[in-house]
């Protein structure tokens, strides 16, 4: 209920684009006059580094990627079904879930976890040279820091798989395996923990749902879950990949986001609870610190200040990470510096999920869900506007809301992952 007043406060449309003589194909939700500006002002000047908004739209029966540039224009759209059913895949690719580029943003990974398989995209021209299955539940992939690597985490058969790379030659193939319930790490501490679908028939155990590299690439650390917790450290350089340090759900309830500092010295995790939809708790979830250099938990915290925290990423400018919580549709600011929240996201959209920043780290682009979610608890993931909020990093406004679903598609959409692709 709280969602749909929210919703209607809201709700008066700026014409920004018209005046501008932009057709979009979604439509803008500005705040009020200070945003209708900040929106004129990014729509009316080109970013001293250029970039793209790359979103996913995972909803039942769509699974595409609208792409944006700077100019919150829509440029193009891939469509995996329609991509498939014209036989340009030889695969389909069915719940476009996560999506990263590599180092220099030339390729994107994109991780399905229905179809089990990563699709691997030219940038340039938007075309999809590869699908790679890894796996039931392939919920996240992304390039190693030396662009050699893709990891993927698995949910349905608890494994992290490489993917290699030859960018040079486009070549792509299966590599190593990690089999976390083979590792005696995990046997030790994750065995008989219920982990809410991680596993072969008759498992429910604690699996691979995010991973984020130490900047050396040495170390993935990789989240479990997707509803018990924990998490572990795996090196991945030293031949065979193996966990080398392990945390229980009781240590850390860490089931999603990860993301590193901008100097490297710091992993940040955070944990997710949907909490009981009769009757939602005034807050939920938590956030923990980790030394990178020695992969000791140095901090943790359970003030999240809102519900579900999910989507955290560290923005470009400042000592800044963003953290969204999204079943209260708000958000916190935490200082990396010292390790203490600074700031409140409010209204930043109608169940925020994931998150990412413009170069110049002005401007974030979140994720909202849709009114019928594929994925997550429904009673925090069913939001209002498929599509992704855009907020003022300076005044943490949300100064629009991009909805590029068609009409006739808007119940069926849900955005999830969302990246922006530097142009060079």
């Amino acid at each position: 209920m709280s969602k749909f007043i929210n919703h209607l406060k809201y709700s008066y449309f700026i014409c920004a684009v018209i005046l501008l003589g932009n057709i979009l194909q979604g439509c803008e939700l500005s705040v009020d006059g200070e945003a209708e500006s900040d929106l004129l002002t990014l729509k009316g000047k080109k970013a001293k580094q250029d970039y793209e908004i790359w979103a996913l739209d995972q909803g039942a029966g769509l699974s595409r990627v609208h792409i944006y540039n700077s100019s919150l224009e829509e440029t193009d759209v891939i469509d995996f079904y329609n991509l498939f059913a014209s036989g340009e895949l030889g695969e389909q690719v069915t719940m476009p879930h996560m999506i990263e580029f590599n180092s220099t943003y030339e390729y994107a990974a994109v991780a399905s976890p229905a179809s089990g398989n990563v699709a691997i995209i030219r940038a340039a021209d938007r075309k999809v040279i590869e699908v790679i299955c890894t796996g039931a539940g392939a919920h996240m992939a992304s390039f190693t820091p030396d662009d050699k690597s893709i990891w993927v985490a698995n949910i349905g058969t608890v494994t992290f798989t490489e993917i290699t790379a030859d960018l040079t030659t486009e070549t792509f193939a299966l590599g190593r395996e990690l089999d976390l319930t083979e590792d005696d790490e995990w046997k030790g501490i994750f065995k008989d923990v219920e982990g809410g679908g991680g596993g072969a028939v008759g498992m429910n155990v604690s699996a691979p749902v995010c991973h984020a590299y130490t900047q050396d690439g040495a170390f993935a650390y990789l989240t479990l879950g997707p509803g018990a917790g924990g998490l572990v450290v795996v090196d991945i350089l030293s031949g065979e990949p193996k966990i080398v340090k392990a945390f229980s759900r009781d240590e850390v309830k860490a089931n999603c986001g990860l993301a590193l500092s901008r100097d490297g010295s710091k992993m940040y995790a955070n944990w997710g609870d949907p909490g009981d939809a009769e009757n939602p708790p005034a807050q939920s979830g938590a956030w923990y610190v980790f030394n990178t250099s020695d992969h000791t938990l140095i901090k943790s915290s359970s003030e999240t200040r809102g519900i579900d925290a999910h989507g955290a990423r560290t923005s470009p400018r400042g000592p800044w990470l963003w953290q969204v919580n999204r079943g209260s549709d708000n958000g916190i600011v935490i200082n990396t510096e010292a390790d203490i929240i600074v700031h409140n996201l409010d209204n930043v959209g109608s169940s925020p999920d994931i998150l990412d920043f413009s170069p110049d780290g002005k401007y974030a682009f979140i994720s909202l869900r849709g009114p019928n979610p594929i994925s997550g608890a429904a009673h925090v993931a069913t939001g209002e506007t498929p599509g992704f909020s855009v907020i003022n990093t300076s005044n943490r406004r949300k100064i629009a809301v991009i909805q590029p679903a068609p009409m006739e598609d808007r119940e069926a959409s849900d955005f999830h992952g969302i990246k922006v692709r530097s142009i060079f």
